[in-house]
């Protein structure tokens, strides 16, 4: 019996060490290879000073009397200007379309300062400005970004024209939510180690399609740069807090199309408030059978509705 212990004290203890120094190993490799990529970011839009911090700002198509279609990316989305791609250029040749990357998101820096929504709508109006873009804009929120959407048609009506949703986030999402300490631990450390390095962990965050090779290795490595960093960490904390405000603000007059997956990738009741939203507001909602990047799936047809929208707007 004794022999039996000693065997499985030493099995533990072997499988012990090899995980730490499994740990050690990706660690040491994760942080040598971030400064080695450091220098080969190389932004395509332009990097602009928002509240001691730089920001990019991705713009492209003519500028015109036509409103600035303006994208907003999900939570943790390591590359916003990359990630768009599929949609926004199937509008940039009539449009002039600008992707707002916030701080720790695409080529954007880390930030300490709080991500409570008034602070990142500032940012983003702040970017946007500095950039050289102005309004009225066409909001495009995909996820959590809805929330800051809705809370700017709120605040600044005069610079929102129309939203349209890519599965975006509605308040009743998240104002119950139960966010746990020990999740958010969980996944700062898995970025500090560099966990999502591995192929099969890290790649599902990608949308790869339409990307040029030289992008999809400018999308790989903000992907590991960004991947769980401090910005990330300070908005889920105060995701709650956020809905909380854009619900107690009411629902925003401004028309709205909204594109909603199944829900399947999201909270199991998402759909349903897609559809509650929708129907209290008087919005068209377009029910897709995808996961929750629909961007990515349905690029085409979004596109096409979308432009009809617009025409309707006019």
């Amino acid at each position: 019996m004794k022999k039996v212990f000693k065997y499985a004290v030493r099995t533990l203890i072997t499988i012990i060490a090899i995980l730490i120094l499994s740990i050690a190993g990706l660690t040491i490799n994760h942080h040598v290879r971030l400064a080695i990529e450091k220098n080969e970011l190389h932004p395509i839009g332009k990097l602009v000073e928002v509240n001691g911090h730089e920001m990019h700002v991705y713009s492209e198509g003519p500028k015109s009397e036509k409103p600035t279609l303006v994208f907003m990316s999900g939570s943790g989305v390591p590359n916003p200007a990359y990630d768009f791609k599929t949609l926004y250029t199937r509008l940039s040749d009539e449009y002039r379309i600008s992707v707002v990357e916030k701080a720790g998101y695409g080529y954007s820096e880390n930030t300490n300062i709080s991500r409570d929504i008034e602070t990142m709508l500032a940012e983003t109006r702040e970017a946007l400005k500095q950039a050289g873009e102005t309004g009225p804009y066409i909001l495009f929120p995909h996820s959590v970004s809805g929330t800051e959407a809705l809370y700017w048609a709120q605040r600044y009506p005069e610079e929102v024209k129309a939203i349209v949703g890519l599965d975006m986030s509605v308040p009743d999402v998240y104002v119950d939510m139960k966010i746990g300490s020990l999740t958010v631990a969980a996944g700062r450390f898995s970025g500090w180690i560099g966990l999502h390095r591995i192929p099969f962990v890290g790649d599902r965050f990608l949308n790869e399609i339409g990307l040029s090779e030289d992008e999809l290795k400018q999308s790989k490595m903000l992907l590991y740069r960004n991947q769980f960093d401090k910005s990330f960490i300070l908005e889920v904390g105060q995701i709650v807090n956020n809905a909380k405000k854009v619900k107690e603000s009411g629902y925003p007059s401004v028309p709205m199309l909204m594109f909603t997956s199944d829900g399947a990738e999201t909270t199991p009741n998402w759909l349903e408030l897609e559809q509650a939203f929708a129907k209290a507001t008087g919005n068209e909602l377009i029910e897709l059978n995808g996961g929750h990047y629909v961007h990515k799936y349905e690029p085409k047809l979004i596109a096409e509705k979308s432009k009809a929208f617009f025409s309707s707007l006019n």
